[in-house]
C-alpha cells in the first residue's frame, strides 16, 4: 500500500512538473492562442532568435509599409526588449521595451538609447513609428506585440532582458542595466538569423556592458 502511494505521488509530481515546463516554453511549431493581441497571428513568420534566453520572434508584412511583430520570452519578473539598429550597436538605436508587474497592468514603451547610462535611455522617445503596442503575460511567458510602419525594418536587431525583480519605476520609467543582451542580423526575406556578423569586436557602448553580453548560441 505504501509503495502504491509513493508511486502515485511521483506520478503526479512529474506530471505537474512536465506541465509547468511546457507552460513556460514556446516554439515556432506552437500555435499561438492569445487573447488581447490586436492583430491576426495565424500567418506570422517565426524565428528562434536567442536560444539561451528562449526568445522567439514572430513577424509579418501585411502591407507595403506595415509590419506586425510579436516577441515571446520567459516572464522572469524583468523587462524584455527588442531594438532596431543601423550598425548593431545600442547607442543611437530605438527599442521597444515591455514588462508586466506581478500585480498590475503591463507596460510597453519605446526608448531612444542615446548613451551609456539610464538617464540617456529616454522613454517615449525614438525613431520607430509604432502602433497597437501590447504586452501580455500568459503561461509564464511575455508576449510583446506591436505594429511597425516602415518600408523595410532594420535587419540589425538587438535583444535584451532586464535584471530580475527590478522593473522600471512608474515615476520615471528609467531602465536598470540589463542582465544580458545580444545582437542579431535577421534577413526578413529568408527568415535567417545570425549572431553579430557585421563587426568583430563586442559592442562596449550604450545600454550594453561587455561582461553581460551573450555569446553566440546559434
Amino acid at each position: 500500500m505504501k509503495i502504491s502511494l509513493i508511486a502515485t505521488f511521483f506520478f503526479f509530481f512529474f506530471l505537474g512538473f512536465s506541465s509547468l515546463v511546457k507552460s513556460q516554453t514556446d516554439s515556432c511549431t506552437s500555435t499561438l492562442n492569445l487573447t488581447g493581441i490586436p492583430f491576426l497571428t495565424t500567418s506570422l513568420s517565426c524565428q528562434s532568435v536567442w536560444k539561451s534566453q528562449d526568445f522567439i520572434l514572430r513577424y509579418e508584412q501585411i502591407e507595403p509599409s506595415l509590419w506586425n511583430f510579436i516577441l515571446s520570452a520567459p516572464n522572469t519578473n524583468s523587462y524584455v526588449a527588442i531594438g532596431f539598429s543601423d550598425d548593431g550597436k545600442m547607442v543611437g538605436s530605438s527599442s521597444i521595451v515591455g514588462w508586466v508587474p506581478a500585480a498590475g497592468k503591463g507596460v510597453i514603451k519605446q526608448y531612444y538609447l542615446g548613451g551609456t547610462s539610464p538617464k540617456d535611455c529616454l522613454p517615449d522617445k525614438g525613431a520607430l513609428k509604432v502602433a497597437n503596442e501590447t504586452i501580455l503575460s500568459q503561461s509564464s511567458r511575455l508576449y510583446l506585440a506591436f505594429r511597425l510602419n516602415t518600408d523595410q525594418p532594420k535587419p540589425r536587431l538587438i535583444y535584451a532582458v532586464g535584471p530580475k525583480g527590478k522593473l522600471p519605476s512608474s515615476s520615471n520609467y528609467l531602465l536598470s542595466e540589463h542582465q544580458s543582451e545580444t545582437s542579431r542580423l535577421l534577413d526578413f526575406g529568408t527568415g535567417e538569423s545570425q549572431c553579430r556578423p557585421w563587426f568583430s569586436k563586442p559592442d562596449q557602448t550604450g545600454w550594453s556592458n561587455q561582461k553581460h553580453q551573450e555569446p553566440s548560441d546559434d
